[in-house]
C-alpha cells in the first residue's frame, strides 16, 4: 500500500511538472523559443529607413521566430507640391503571427494633441505614453512610437504622422523596446519626409 501511494504520488507530481511544461510550451516562454531566424537588412521595410539601423533594432525587440516576413506597401506617393496626400505600411510578421507595424500618412489635425490621442487610442494607455524631441509632437511607450512630422510649409500645414506599432515584443526590458521603437519612427520619419517632397524643416534628429 505504500509503495503504491508513492508511486501514485510521483505520477501525480510528474503528470503535474508535464503540464505546466506544455502551457509554457504552448504560450512560447522560455526556454521553448523558437530558434531565432535571420533578419536581413535587405529584407526590411524601406520605408523604415536606415536599412541596417533597423534591422538592428528589430533584432532587438522582435520574439525568436523561426522567420520573419516584411510586407511594405505604398498606398499612395506625392507627386508635387499640390498632393495633398501620402500614405505608406510596413508589415512584420513572423510565426503566423503579426509583430510589428509602421504607418505613414499626411494628416492635418487643428491641435497636435487630438493627433495624439487618435495614434495611441488603439495601441497603449495615455498614461503609458510619455514625450520625446522629434517634429511637433512626438510620443512614445514600450508599444508604440509616433511622431508628429511638419510637411507642407505652404498652404494648409499638413503633417506625416509616423507611427511605429510593437504587437509582439520579445526579450527586450519596457524601457529597451520603448527606446527602439523611438529608433524606428526616427528612422521611418526622414524617410517619408523626403519621399513626400516635404519643404518644412523635419525636425527629427536625436
Amino acid at each position: 500500500m505504500v509503495h503504491r501511494s508513492l508511486l501514485s504520488l510521483a505520477g501525480g507530481v510528474i503528470g503535474v511538472v508535464a503540464l505546466g511544461f506544455g502551457l509554457t510550451y504552448a504560450c512560447g516562454a522560455p526556454p521553448f523559443d523558437e530558434e531565432r531566424g535571420e533578419i536581413r537588412t535587405s529584407a526590411v521595410c524601406k520605408t523604415l529607413g536606415s536599412s541596417s539601423g533597423s534591422a538592428d533594432v528589430l533584432r532587438k525587440v522582435l520574439p525568436g521566430k523561426s522567420a520573419y516576413s516584411f510586407d511594405d506597401q505604398f498606398t499612395h506617393r506625392r507627386t508635387d507640391d499640390t498632393d495633398r496626400t501620402y500614405e505608406t505600411s510596413c508589415f512584420v510578421n513572423g510565426g503566423g503571427r503579426m509583430l510589428l507595424v509602421a504607418t505613414v500618412e499626411m494628416v492635418g489635425y487643428d491641435k497636435a494633441e487630438e493627433w495624439v490621442q487618435d495614434v495611441v487610442a488603439n495601441a497603449s494607455a495615455p498614461s503609458d505614453v510619455t514625450s520625446f524631441r522629434a517634429g511637433d509632437r512626438a510620443v512614445a511607450s514600450e508599444r508604440i512610437a509616433a511622431v508628429y512630422v511638419p510637411c507642407r510649409d505652404k498652404g494648409p500645414r499638413e503633417r506625416l504622422s509616423v507611427v511605429v506599432e510593437l504587437k509582439q515584443r520579445g526579450g527586450a526590458t519596457g524601457a529597451e523596446a520603448r527606446e527602439g521603437l523611438i529608433s524606428l519612427a526616427r528612422n521611418a520619419a526622414v524617410f517619408a519626409h523626403q519621399q513626400a517632397k516635404c519643404d518644412a524643416p523635419a525636425r527629427v534628429a536625436g
